[in-house]
């Protein structure tokens, strides 16, 4: 009987495990264009930062980092104010923000995650592009569905699709959003297992 428990207990907190590490319901693989808010927030991922692209985010993205802390990070880009996203992409947080490197021979200098080429390099810049994109990174790069911000000291910008120098731009904006756990998941599976102890014990009575 307290094997039998015990082996209960084991699988119940080895799910949870899985579920807490579980990708958000709206993963999108590669980058992705014209996509509503909506259905970004209902995917699971929850609006961690958004400021207009002449707003500077630090020459760490601290202004963005500090404020999103998570699993899996999105960057996306739209006309400020608007409910449709211009482009996205989103992948695990260490990966998404994976040092480059940081002089102008960077270029191409990317690695691919979840279907998307990411670069990210302090004092320099940090974006995403469709893979087998032809980049220059110097000192940002611009192509189809793709995003770039500078991450120099006083600087914004610099792209959205191939929309550039938006460095003063007021009438575009970056955002970030986190994912999120499914609210109650984990609160459901632990009244699961108290549910199916109780049963134990009253069958074993």
């Amino acid at each position: 009987m307290r094997g039998s428990i015990k082996i209960l207990v084991v699988s119940v907190l080895t799910l949870c495990s899985s579920v807490a590490l579980a990708v958000p319901s709206y993963y999108p693989d590669g980058t992705k264009t014209d996509v509503d808010i909506s259905t970004v927030t209902s995917g699971g991922w929850t609006q961690c930062y958004a400021e207009t692209m002449a707003t500077p985010i630090g020459k760490n993205a601290e202004e963005v980092l500090d404020n999103c802390a998570g699993g899996y990070l999105m960057m996306a880009g739209r006309e400020t104010g608007s409910d449709n996203l211009l482009v996205l992409a989103a992948g695990p947080y260490t990966a998404v923000t994976y040092d480059v490197g940081n002089d102008e021979r960077f270029d191409n200098n990317t690695h691919e995650v979840n279907g998307a080429q990411w670069y990210f390099s302090p004092s320099w810049s940090w974006g995403f592009a469709p893979i087998g994109t032809d980049l220059d990174l110097n000192e940002c790069g611009n192509s189809a569905a793709s995003m770039c911000l500078h991450t120099l000291s006083d600087v914004g910008g610099y792209s959205i699709n191939q929309i550039t120098s938006l460095n003063g731009s007021t009438t575009y904006e970056k955002l970030f959003f986190v994912a999120v756990p499914e609210p109650g998941t984990l609160g459901l599976l632990g009244m699961g297992l108290v549910g199916m102890l109780a049963r134990r014990r009253r069958l074993a009575a």
